[in-house]
């Protein structure tokens, strides 16, 4: 009933995070009713997106610049980083409006079958900054979660390699098998507030 190209676009969206098929379908049929003013102005901020989006040089949040908001923010503290697994994590710790420092993505966790390329690539970049000696302290903000472990693991080599850095985890406010992404501004505040150092 769905013709080849149809297909491809629902397989496309199908391929988002989080997005199963039948959202990809929903999706399809949204932007398939559309009016044509609509769907220009899609395709046009699309194409900004592609054109235009780079990576933060500093945290690797997306940006127009070479640093991102938060980076190039003089108010804001070079020498304590809240290392995060996604972009949403930013967004949420942002939200609770309590961390001053800025701000390290690693751009997922490491997981047994998934490409551990892009993390790995960061832990070096990680710690190359850490080598620098500007950080003082770095937050730990990872999820409460068993694949988190792995990911932890190359934190614990980091820790020991550099003793004069600071390594806290947020306070256990945070529930057990809890993302960071899903978590209210308040409970962020609060274990931000009371982070703990091993």
């Amino acid at each position: 009933m769905l013709i080849p190209l149809f297909k491809k676009i629902i397989e496309f969206f199908d391929s988002f995070p989080e997005i199963g098929p039948r959202q990809a379908m929903r999706l399809f049929f949204w932007l398939v009713k559309q009016d044509k003013e609509t769907k220009n102005k899609f395709l046009e901020n699309l194409k900004v997106l592609f054109e235009n989006v780079n990576f933060c040089q500093n945290c690797f949040f997306p940006t127009t610049e070479k640093l991102c908001l938060i980076c190039s923010n003089p108010k804001r503290k070079d020498e304590i980083i809240a290392l995060v697994a996604r972009e949403t994590d930013v967004l949420s710790l942002e939200t609770a409006k309590v961390f001053k420092g800025k701000y390290f993505i690693l751009g997922g966790l490491i997981l047994p079958f998934e490409d551990k390329g892009l993390i790995k690539e960061r832990l070096k970049i990680l710690e190359k900054r850490l080598e620098d000696g500007k950080i003082e302290e770095v937050i730990v903000a990872l999820p409460y979660t068993r694949e988190a472990e792995p990911t932890l693991k190359h934190l614990e080599i980091l820790r020991k390699k550099f003793p004069q850095v600071k390594f806290s985890f947020l306070a256990k406010g945070i529930p057990l098998g809890g993302e960071i992404e899903f978590i209210d501004p308040e409970t962020l505040k609060e274990a931000i507030e009371k982070r703990i150092s091993p």
